[in-house]
């Protein structure tokens, strides 16, 4: 194994893991802004799993710093629940503001609605993409049972473009299904 070799070795020497400090001798940035934002929040997933919270803090802080350039959210959304602390923190909630977190406005994904006050790690975490008008279209009638033949013809549309939306809405809400879809879309009061 080639990072093996070049690190002295990637295993510790009981074997059953990663030598301490191996994760931080690996090359930071070896791709485009995407993938050196995954890699670092893998890091900090690593980090935060063996207990050292101020590596995983400062990681995460560098993922939304990378981030920031191309505004980047997707690997935040996909990154999981075990994120959502480290982005509820103060220094990573700035870093965040303005096109990480919940922006109000009348096409806006809003908050959930009754969040607790005590809730500080559900203020910073991420949300969905904006749905563009005709993507909210397709998502109305979808929340009307309509089948993508139907929402073609009341649409006007192709059945090849709905699908096409229909799949731009499941990426946007972070789902696979049109059950999940609307059932996040209700959630997020886009409904």
């Amino acid at each position: 194994m080639r990072v093996a070799e070049e690190s002295g070795g990637a295993e510790g020497a009981d074997g059953d893991g990663p030598a301490p400090g191996f994760l931080d001798r690996l090359p930071a940035r070896t791709g485009g802004p995407a993938l050196t934002v995954r890699a670092t929040l893998v890091r900090a997933q690593a980090a935060d799993r063996a207990g050292d919270a101020a590596a995983a803090q400062r990681l995460v802080g560098e993922a939304l710093r990378e981030a920031r350039r191309e505004c980047l959210r997707r690997p935040f959304i996909e990154a999981g629940p075990w994120i959502r602390p480290l982005l509820g923190t103060p220094a990573n909630r700035e870093l965040g503001r303005g096109w990480l977190t919940v922006r109000q406005g009348p096409h806006a994904a809003p908050a959930r609605p009754a969040a607790p006050a005590h809730a500080d790690a559900e203020q910073g975490a991420p949300v969905v993409e904006r749905l563009s008008a005709r993507e909210r279209d397709v998502l109305q009638r979808l929340a009307q049972v309509m089948s993508t033949e139907e929402i073609a013809a009341d649409l006007y549309l192709s059945v090849n473009t709905v699908k096409t939306h229909l799949k731009n809405v499941y990426r946007k809400l972070s789902v696979n299904r049109r059950g999940d879809a609307l059932r996040r879309a209700r959630e997020l009061g886009m409904l």
